[in-house]
């Protein structure tokens, strides 16, 4: 639906005004008048930025501070916007703006992170919102408790998450080719390794074995076979610039026994790859890569209960009764099938 409206012209327009306004609420259409009340919003991650935008509905004044250094827009947020995709990137060339704290840096390219340029706008705009980069809070950063009360705030609002990644406590856990989930998470993101230009050192092998059954683990095991394809093509490219510029010889002088191996799998992979996907521009069809991956060893999710207990199924299945007991509420009653 948030596509379809942005599609239209000035579609982000007719969005942002959908925020402020929402005639479907009958309590309150508007914005609620002016409360003389300034909040500091400390983190500018998803719970900071949809906090600050509820807090000005709520008649709030809000500054928000992030740790991280934030990246000026280059144009003016005040500028009337007739076409969204005019503001959107292209994801491999896109550059970490700062903005958007785990959004950013640590969610998986499943959601499109263009998506953040316009939650920006939509914050930026308001008069009530003003927002700084590079401040850290608390003893012996930027800004203290202290200081807070003294600037004339009323409250303080922390959404700076755990802070703290959760290091599982298990023998091997620190082995070669063992990673924490959400740490190759944020490392895929953080260095932008899938993108073709970078030179980030993540390396990835198939089978992968993603051990958990919540949602860091069904993205984990998305997000590795995704990065694979990528990961194999670029080795191949790199591989043979350097054998063109060099020589077979030269680039393999340095392996030893274990990187000829990897390099070999690679670049076997890679050619199977490249020569599906131009089989499937002569038949017109979109490239089975899901198939050679699977023959590769794939990814597997292993979970110590059965599926329908794992987290990832019940949020899913919680989602899809509350959508079932809403329908057979409804004057039609409940649909045919589930």
């Amino acid at each position: 639906m948030l596509r379809d409206v942005l599609g239209l012209p000035w579609g982000f327009e007719i969005y942002s005004l959908l925020t402020r306004w929402n005639p479907l609420n009958i309590r309150r259409p508007l914005p609620a008048s002016d409360t003389g009340r300034k909040v500091l919003v400390v983190g500018l991650g998803p719970a900071g930025y949809t906090l600050a935008h509820h807090l000005m509905n709520d008649g709030h004044t809000v500054v928000a501070v992030d740790g991280l250094k934030i990246e000026p827009l280059g144009f003016d947020p005040n500028r009337p916007i007739r076409d969204a995709e005019t503001l959107f990137e292209n994801l491999d060339d896109r550059v970490l703006a700062g903005f958007g704290g785990v959004a950013e840096y640590g969610i998986t390219v499943r959601w499109n992170k263009n998506y953040l340029k316009l939650v920006r706008l939509l914050l930026e705009r308001r008069a009530e919102f003003a927002m700084f980069g590079g401040v850290r809070f608390g003893g012996g950063g930027t800004v203290s408790i202290d200081d807070a009360w003294a600037m004339g705030f009323d409250h303080i609002a922390l959404s700076m998450g755990a802070g703290k990644p959760t290091v599982i406590d298990m023998p091997g856990g620190l082995a070669r080719g063992v990673r924490q989930a959400s740490d190759f998470l944020m490392g895929l993101q953080l260095t932008g390794a899938a993108k073709m230009n970078s030179i980030a050192n993540l390396q990835l092998r198939l089978p992968v074995v993603v051990i958990g059954g919540g949602l860091t683990a069904v993205d984990t095991a998305t997000e590795s076979l995704a990065y694979y394809v990528r990961q194999v093509e670029k080795f191949a490219w790199r591989h043979g610039t350097l054998v063109a510029e060099r020589g077979e010889a030269a680039v393999r002088a340095r392996w030893n026994a274990e990187e000829i191996e990897i390099a070999t799998e690679f670049l076997a992979h890679a050619h199977a790859i490249r020569d599906e996907r131009l089989a499937a521009a002569r038949a017109g069809r979109a490239p089975q890569l899901a198939q050679l991956l699977d023959s590769w060893g794939g990814a597997t999710v292993a979970y110590r209960r059965t599926l329908n207990e794992a987290p990832a199924t019940r949020s899913t299945t919680r989602k899809w009764k509350r959508r079932w007991r809403k329908a057979c509420a409804s004057p039609r009653g409940c649909p045919r099938s589930k």
